[in-house]
């Protein structure tokens, strides 16, 4: 942890396990209209790359990262959009 401090590394997370599903649903389904309508950019015209990885590259993703990928680096779990 220590290293990430030099890096200006941030750590960020949510532990919503407690809220109940129907809380849940109702987040995912405002975050996602938020990214949709563009509130939320991602994306390297907003310095944030997407780097995607499918499933069965799972590894490669974990190098990627290790190798210090900028951006997000994500993982396909399955074919829906």
């Amino acid at each position: 942890m220590r290293a990430s401090f030099a890096k200006n590394v941030r750590w960020q997370g949510l532990l919503l396990y407690t809220v109940g599903e129907a809380a849940l649903t109702a987040a995912a389904e405002d975050v996602s209209a938020a990214v949709a309508d563009g509130a939320l950019p991602v994306g390297e015209e907003s310095g944030l790359p997407l780097t995607w990885f499918p499933l069965d590259e799972t590894a490669a993703a974990h190098d990627a990262v290790a190798a210090g990928a900028t951006g997000k680096v994500l993982i396909r779990v399955s074919d829906e959009d």
